[in-house]
């Protein structure tokens, strides 16, 4: 996946992180409901947690860039 350049970029990247949180952690759910599999759910939950610190990351990042202007490449 390439590294987002421009405010769309990052809030695109933004929604993709937000919705696999989102799975992850519905997942981490039903796993906890399930008597055989409630060991694995801290796992999930933790993976979405991180997918949702990204979503947040990226989204601060866009709302800091101007609205039409790319970042320099690196």
């Amino acid at each position: 996946m390439p590294e987002p350049k421009t405010r769309e970029d990052y809030f695109a990247a933004a929604s993709r992180h937000l919705a696999k949180a989102v799975h992850l952690a519905g997942y981490a759910e039903d796993l906890a409901h399930a008597p055989n599999n409630r060991h694995k759910s801290s796992d999930y939950a933790a993976a979405a947690a991180v997918h949702a610190d990204i979503a947040r990351s990226a989204a601060a990042i866009a709302h800091a860039l101007p609205e039409d202007t790319e970042t320099a490449d690196v």
